[in-house]
């Protein structure tokens, strides 16, 4: 048993990454006590107030001292009911009555547009290869094939490569559905999953599927899609000196052959053995999941029909599906191991009478999930890896930085400059909104951008941040200086302000945090620049991560940031938490599958060695470190790493945990997080 998966009663617990929803008492849903009611008779005490006379109950109303205030509340009753009435009733100029609930409130000034509306570019079905494919030339490499495959010229990295996935006949008609609903814009499959879809996509590569289905005899027909393919680990030290390369895993025989120590190179064994598990639920009915605890089965979530879930857990665990009604009922249970991590519970395998009674809807669900289980068997075969997405799910759509060896670098410039000082009076504290943006949107008006910049109060020019690889799988960077001290002291004083943590009216579980804020952006203008700094580094247009203001524009799939609120929270002695993801599991009714893609995380002060509180990603393949890659929080430092590989799968090597701040330790560890979402948050 590690360190990594204790929970705070010493047992083996799974951890949740993309419940319905979660219950820190789970057994308070179960139980069936009832309260008792001892103050039933509150209405029967002192009967005899009954019988009191009315007109003496009422005899204030002739109270001639207080006949001023009668007539003033009487006029404010007259007033507030011609309002009302003219609300309700017309506008005032003789038109109808405006519902409450479809009236707007209108601009003075034209909206300004934002650099990138992303999401209208947005296709499912984009990395689909129905159409054959030419022979390529000895020359050619995997992105060009790649590149000519999809007819783009957008950055293909070299660690994708084509693969060949044989559809099966019986989902022809659910692949055009996937195509229709992109091209109709269909975003939570309204019409797609109640409407028989007579027609057919005119999509070049779905007509080209209905050639090949013509020619093929077989019950498959060939695709190609794109998988990431992880590159050996001798590269992930290249450009290394002799003397820091890994030894502890180099063979004895490839130095008595004299060969380069590299071409020996083999993973370490890791310490951590966890890894993600999913469950699929191929019912009609909603399900409740059950981890096995050593003492008592402990409730992990809600699955609805023909929907999924997924926990990180480690070999070994049992679980078991129950009906909502009764968890002491095990329809299916499984024994968790990490070549078998994908799992589901189908009662209407084979059942032709049950079939039959599915609505169209709940069929397509159903042929969505069997689809997306038979890409994952080949994607299993040709990666070594779970998929743990939805397919189709197409690349992603924001620029990722490649992690190529340990100690790669990249600088990135930003005009978003440290704070040196803190603004004065109520600037810095001044919530920031649309017209703000809009100014900052337009270049050319120095004074709202000033406003916005407070720049007398920063460095000039601009900023350099230094990217650097400490693990290529994950991808993980390192960001020295991320933040001034000027912004961690202001981060620090907004988390007091608005912590939410109230650990005298919880449950205070082992590890939970002191301390849990959340900060939106616009909450100040340091926190502005900050997420405007984290567009920068991870080269996203910034508009992307604030509420834009074309939020009144209807005819727009999405309005709002793809970033999540800051969190920073403050841990203790003993506090920190075991290994997690960030990956979501979204609705299979969901066309765009969105899904955490970055992750920018940064220290807000030093934490010294042998006190605990170290970033840990215990899952990070390297060649002599068994419990991964470790950072040592220091103040100001940042971490960017990616929860998507660029293929569009979970990346369950992004796990991480925080080591738990040892006990008796007079210290603490400070942390700051923003997520970010690929292609929509959800």
């Amino acid at each position: 048993m590690s360190e990594y998966d204790l929970n705070d009663d010493g047992e083996d617990e799974p951890l949740q990454v993309g419940a319905v929803y979660t219950n820190e008492n789970e057994d308070s849903d179960y139980d069936d006590a009832n309260d008792d009611d001892d103050d039933d008779d509150d209405d029967d005490d002192d009967a005899d107030e009954e019988d009191k006379d009315e007109e003496g109950a009422l005899s204030y109303l002739f109270d001639k001292s207080n006949m001023k205030q009668h007539a003033f509340a009487i006029l404010v009753a007259l007033v507030a009911t011609g309002i009302s009435y003219f609300h309700f009733n017309g506008n005032g100029n003789g038109s109808p009555p405006i519902p409450i609930s479809t009236q707007t409130l209108q601009r003075t000034t034209p909206l300004k547009p934002t650099a990138i509306h992303h999401h209208h570019s947005y296709k499912r079905t984009s990395n689909l290869i129905f159409c054959p494919l030419e022979t390529p030339s000895p020359a050619e490499s995997y992105p060009q094939r790649i590149q000519k495959a999809l007819n783009t010229d957008r950055h293909i990295e070299g660690n994708l490569q084509l693969f060949q996935f044989n559809l099966p006949k019986q989902y022809i008609d659910i692949i055009n559905d996937y195509y229709i609903a992109d091209e109709t814009f269909d975003d939570f499959y309204n019409h797609t999953l109640t409407i028989d879809n007579g027609e057919m996509t005119e999509n070049v590569h779905f007509q080209c599927l209905v050639d090949t289905m013509s020619i093929y005899q077989k019950s498959t027909v060939p695709m190609h899609s794109i998988a990431y393919i992880h590159p050996s680990i001798p590269t992930y030290y290249k450009n290394q000196p002799a003397n820091t390369k890994p030894k502890s895993n180099i063979s004895v025989k490839s130095i008595l052959e004299g060969r380069n120590d590299e071409t020996e190179m083999t993973p370490a064994s890791l310490t951590y053995t966890g890894f993600t598990a999913k469950f699929i639920n191929l019912s009609t009915k909603p399900m409740h999941l059950f981890w096995d605890g050593k003492n008592k089965p402990r409730f992990r979530g809600k699955i609805d029909p023909f929907e999924s879930f997924t926990t990180v857990t480690t070999p070994g665990n049992s679980f078991y599906l129950a009906p909502t009604y009764d968890k002491e009922h095990a329809v299916e249970r499984w024994t968790m191991t990490a070549d078998e991590a994908v799992v589901s519970y189908n009662p209407l395998h084979n059942d032709v009478e049950m079939l039959a009674k599915l609505t169209m809807a709940e069929m397509k669900m159903y042929t969505m999930q069997k689809l997306n289980m038979a890409y994952g068997q080949e994607y299993l075969v040709k990666t070594q890896r779970s998929w743990l997405s939805m397919f189709p799910r197409p690349l992603g759509m924001h620029y990722m930085w490649e992690a190529d060896y340990f100690g790669q670098e990249y600088v990135v410039k930003t005009e978003q400059s440290h704070f040196v000082s803190v603004p004065k009076g109520k600037e810095v504290w001044r919530r920031l909104d649309y017209a703000d943006y809009d100014n900052m949107v337009e270049e050319s008006d120095s004074k709202g951008k000033a406003v916005l910049n407070l720049a007398e109060h920063r460095n000039e020019g601009a900023l350099e941040l230094k990217l650097r690889v400490i693990s290529v799988a994950p991808r993980v960077f390192e960001i020295d200086n991320f933040l001034s001290n000027v912004e961690v002291e202001h981060l620090l004083e907004m988390a007091t302000k608005y912590n939410s943590t109230d650990v005298r009216n919880r449950k205070q579980r082992k590890g939970d945090a002191t301390t849990n804020a959340w900060i939106r952006r616009e909450m100040s203008p340091i926190i502005d620049a900050i997420y405007h700094r984290s567009a920068d580094l991870m080269k996203i247009d910034e508009s992307l991560l604030r509420h834009r203001n074309e939020h009144e524009h209807t005819e727009l799939n999405t309005h709002h940031s793809i970033a999540e609120a800051m969190h920073i929270s403050q841990y203790k002695a003993d506090q920190g938490y075991i290994p997690r993801s960030d990956a979501a599991q979204p609705s299979i009714k969901n066309r765009f599958q969105p899904n955490r893609f970055a992750t920018i995380m940064f220290f807000l002060n030093d934490v010294e060695e042998d006190m605990g509180g170290d970033t840990m990603f215990p899952l990070a393949v390297n060649a002599d470190h068994h419990d991964g890659i470790r950072v040592v929080p220091k103040k100001g430092k940042a971490l960017l790493f990616y929860n998507m590989l660029p293929d569009g799968n979970a990346d369950d090597l992004s796990q991480y945990s925080s080591e738990f701040v040892k006990e008796g330790v007079d210290g603490e560890k400070w942390l700051g997080s923003i997520f970010v979402w690929d292609p929509i948050i959800d």
